[in-house]
């Protein structure tokens, strides 16, 4: 059985956008390069070996990205700042820094954004917490703790 797809509205437009690039622009260029290279290279060759893996792989990542758009259910912020929930946005004490993440739902991890998901071990152990818990979570460097300082 999969798992439930859940995602922020903001996880939702990345993917949106995401997939209009892939449809619009990447994979015609894909096509249009392996078009080009194979009427120029023997058979035996196979030159074009590269830009039909990379073809494969934008066609596989649009059809997870059709997937995730019409079977994830897009779920709002909660309607108080009290605990940590999905759409949360959410400050902890990590060491002597502060550091701010989005809980974006199970899929739509973004670092640069500071986007994580319920199925990080940093995103699941938040999820329910209140400000000025600790939670002391198993990470893949070791065990860490971490304060919730603010949740917005």
């Amino acid at each position: 059985m999969d798992k439930k797809i859940v995602m922020t509205p903001a996880v939702r437009d990345a993917l949106v956008a995401e997939e209009a690039t892939i449809e619009e622009v990447r994979i015609p260029a894909a096509q249009q390069a392996l078009a080009s290279i194979s009427a120029e290279v023997d058979q035996e060759d196979r030159a074009d070996e590269d830009l039909e893996e990379q073809l494969e792989v934008l066609l596989r990542r649009q059809v997870e990205i059709r997937e995730a758009l019409t079977n994830g259910e897009v779920v709002a912020k909660p309607a108080t700042n009290e605990a940590v929930g999905i759409g949360s946005k959410v400050t902890v004490q990590d060491g002597g820094t502060h550091q701010t993440y989005a809980i974006v739902g199970t899929i739509g991890a973004d670092s640069e954004r500071g986007w994580i998901t319920t199925a990080s071990p940093l995103g699941a152990a938040l999820l329910g917490r209140h400000k000025g818990e600790t939670v002391t979570l198993d990470a893949p460097d070791g065990q860490r703790s971490v304060t919730v300082v603010a949740i917005e």
